[in-house]
């Protein structure tokens, strides 16, 4: 074997070429002899090259952590990369260039030395005689490719050119998810490469993000994790989910019991999968069997996807509503009432309508969110399909279809026999004059503005002495408050985790 390696220490790829070419040429089947022996890497050995890379970014990160240069560094595996990229011909000739520079700054060089250097060490020479018989040589560190790429420091210009350690802490977090970016594409292999996959977990991502650097995070993520990357993250931004994504999220609930003076704290994590959400809309509609796939299914999903919708996921409680009437009003009530939502970490979510009501209906309450439904029953309406979406929130909260003449309020949802103004206006004195207050305080004309109008009486009810709250809000508010997680509303319920 050492006539075929040579003096040249070899790699592992070499080694093994160079073993295969010497059982080739020298050894016949009968040298062989098969048996077991012990794993000679070792399990962790073995599990370290099978699986996935795994990379963790806590909360609070140093980027100077990251963009250290170190073998087993993201950043490091970059440039060790570009060194291993570089040709035999490339590297002659930096090394000529290094050694010239080394000739100008050590001995080596001869008269090619600078002279400055030459006349500080004579210099130094001179003076040591005075106290010994010795000889100082001034002598700087040979410089090779491998150490320039491997001290390399990382400068930022956002306006002003400056290290990176030295800029505010969102760019520092852009950095280090670019240098995992650009990492992950560099793990991920080439043609037929064997692709190693990574799997990212990250403690709060939005972290010195602003708004829109936070959704610019979530489709870098997406693309991240489009092949066999994976990535974990933990948030409290509503803008980094998406309710059409409702299978990748896992809610993380803690519970605190309290028992004679013993304080127990567990955890449980809720997860929406897919396939039963599939299965339920195909048992609804039998017509769908068979047709429904996961991409349908986020195609119809994503159309109720608004931003501030996702705010659910981190709520206690939801009143899910139509529009933004009641979500500006119901708040302002509940205050007056002594029952501030946010404190009672409470979302009033606006559906923009009933037709997206049930979708996110389904997602919150199959995450073990308790969720109660505002809606206008629109009896009057000469739409079926307006009236038919009525009934079948209803069928999905198990309650009777057929509507009632006054506001029905139950512990589960509550509706509006037509419209919120039409009913309203007969519990709240003097409506018809608020009204008209709010239109020519806002600058309204027609029927525009009924969110604004319905917000701008709230405050001005909420403002005599005592409060006036409308007898059927309040009957809403004190059933959403007191309401508890009941049951799945799916028709085909699966084991949720």
């Amino acid at each position: 074997m050492s006539l075929l390696l040579g003096d040249k220490k070899p790699n592992v790829g070499e080694w093994k070429e160079k073993a295969k070419q010497y059982i080739e040429q020298n050894l016949m089947e009968e040298d062989f002899e098969e048996k077991w022996i012990p794993n000679p890497k070792g399990y962790p050995g073995v599990l370290k090259g099978t699986l996935p890379y795994f990379i963790f970014i806590p909360a609070v990160k140093d980027v100077s952590d990251e963009a250290k240069v170190t073998k087993n560094s993201p950043f490091g595996k970059l440039l060790y990369a570009v060194i291993k990229n570089i040709t035999d011909e490339q590297k002659e000739n930096l090394d000529e260039l290094l050694t010239n520079v080394q000739k100008k700054l050590n001995r080596v060089g001869g008269t090619d030395r600078f002279q400055g250097i030459i006349d500080i060490e004579n210099r130094l020479n001179d003076i040591l005689k005075e106290y010994m018989a010795a000889e100082l040589e001034i002598e700087f560190e040979s410089p090779t490719l491998e150490t320039l790429l491997t001290r390399p420091r990382l400068f930022a210009d956002d306006g002003f050119r400056n290290i990176i350690e030295n800029k505010g802490h969102g760019l520092q977090r852009a950095v280090i998810f670019s240098i995992l970016h650009c990492y992950s594409d560099l793990v991920s292999g080439k043609g037929t490469e064997k692709k190693r996959p990574i799997i990212f977990a990250i403690e709060e991502p939005e972290i010195y993000m602003h708004p829109q650097a936070q959704r610019t995070i979530r489709r870098v993520f997406q693309k991240i994790t489009s092949d066999q990357d994976k990535i974990i993250f933990s948030t409290h931004s509503f803008l980094l989910l998406d309710v059409a994504c409702f299978d990748e999220i896992a809610r993380v609930e803690i519970l605190k019991n309290i028992e004679e003076n013993n304080k127990t704290v567990e955890s449980k994590i809720y997860q929406l999968s897919m396939k039963m959400m599939i299965d339920d809309i195909q048992e609804r509609h039998q017509e769908l069997k068979g047709k429904i796939t996961d991409l349908s299914m986020r195609e119809l999903y994503s159309h109720a996807y608004h931003p501030t919708r996702s705010e659910g996921f981190f709520a206690n409680k939801i009143i899910l509503v139509e529009g933004p009437t009641e979500q500006y009003s119901f708040p302002i009530y509940a205050e007056a009432l002594g029952w501030p939502l946010d404190k009672l970490n409470m979302s009033v979510v606006d559906c923009s309508g009933k037709g997206q009501m049930d979708r996110l209906y389904r997602i919150f309450n199959e995450l073990r969110i308790p969720c109660y439904i505002v809606f206008d029953y629109d009896c009057s309406s000469k739409d079926e399909e307006i009236i038919n979406k009525s009934k079948e929130l209803l069928t999905i909260i198990a309650e009777d279809v057929q509507p009632t003449n006054e506001v029905y309020v139950s512990d589960k949802l509550a509706y509006f026999p037509d419209k919120w103004e039409a009913s309203l206006a007969k519990e709240i004195p003097d409506l018809e004059n608020l009204t008209a207050k709010a239109r020519k305080l806002l600058g309204l004309k027609d029927d525009s503005g009924k969110p604004l109008i319905a917000r701008y009486v709230a405050k001005q009810l909420v403002s005599q002495k005592p409060p006036f709250i409308p007898p059927s809000i309040k009957k809403i508010l004190e059933q959403a408050i007191k309401m508890k997680w009941n049951k799945s509303c799916l028709m085909k319920e699966g084991e949720i985790k």
